[in-house]
């Protein structure tokens, strides 16, 4: 089995995603979804006049293809980081088939919505590196950092932000064991009082590029909670767009002070 990367080039890359990812997003997708956040952006600093929502809608406004804001809530330059991670490690995962799909969630750090400019992403990355470290997976382990704004409709004093990484990690059962333990420790298995959680899933890939790509997406999504007739808690099944433009507003401004380095995530990079 080959454990060697090689960086695509723009033709070859732009053809492995009409490929394999024939819905990833094109320039005019990213242009349209730009024009919605600089909306929503104006929108709330009308209504706060804090000028920290203006500055971002005019650096969207003026990013082009040949002088980019490199914001990380800019689409388009998000669009470009997804491009840059998979030109650089599609190559090797489709020729090393030995890795799974890992979602880990930290519940421990869910943050409420006041809070989230506060939130120490590094913090969180340094601790998961450290620990992927230790437990010794041999080959590269690559994903992204991500978030989740847990909507709690019936009562949104409730709502939060939670903070997991979607990684591709080799297929190496006792090390995967070694992962999945640390990840249900009680700090982290009962951080919601009342609720036994789910912080780890490890699933198969059919189709590795759409995968990677996945990993780092780069856009926060809601997941919308509810009392059903029963008056238990549940969730709507699919993860939707941010509707609360303050909160929406909020994100894109966490996500701006943030790094394309800070939302990726790679272990034994250097390891061919």
């Amino acid at each position: 089995m080959k454990n060697k990367k090689v960086k695509l080039d723009e033709k070859e890359m732009l053809k492995l995603i009409k490929k394999f990812i024939p819905n990833f997003e094109t320039l005019r997708d990213v242009e349209i979804e730009n024009g919605g956040r600089i909306i929503t952006l104006k929108s709330v600093y009308k209504e706060s006049n804090k000028q920290r929502y203006i500055s971002l809608a005019k650096k969207l406004e003026e990013c082009t293809e040949y002088d980019p804001c490199k914001s990380m809530a800019c689409a388009k330059c998000q669009r470009t980081r997804r491009l840059q991670i998979l030109s650089k490690w599609l190559s090797f995962f489709l020729e090393n088939k030995g890795y799974k799909m890992a979602t880990l969630i930290i519940y421990k750090d869910m943050t409420p919505n006041k809070k989230l400019s506060q939130m120490d992403i590094d913090a969180l990355s340094q601790r998961l590196d450290k620990t992927i470290r230790r437990i010794g997976f041999e080959k590269p382990v690559i994903g992204g950092f991500d978030m989740d704004y847990h909507n709690y409709t019936h009562d949104s004093k409730g709502s939060h932000w939670m903070p997991h990484f979607h990684l591709l990690v080799p297929n190496e059962p006792e090390k995967l064991e070694k992962l999945r333990s640390y990840m249900l420790r009680p700090q982290n298995l009962y951080a919601r009082k009342g609720r036994k959680n789910r912080p780890i899933r490890i699933d198969d890939i059919d189709n590795v590029a759409s995968a990677l790509s996945y990993c780092v997406t780069g856009m926060w999504l809601e997941i919308a909670w509810f009392i059903n007739e029963d008056g238990k808690l549940k969730k709507f099944k699919n993860k939707r767009r941010i509707l609360d433009k303050r909160v929406f507003a909020k994100s894109l401004i966490k996500l701006n002070r943030l790094k394309a380095s800070q939302l990726n995530f790679g272990v034994n990079v250097q390891k061919r």
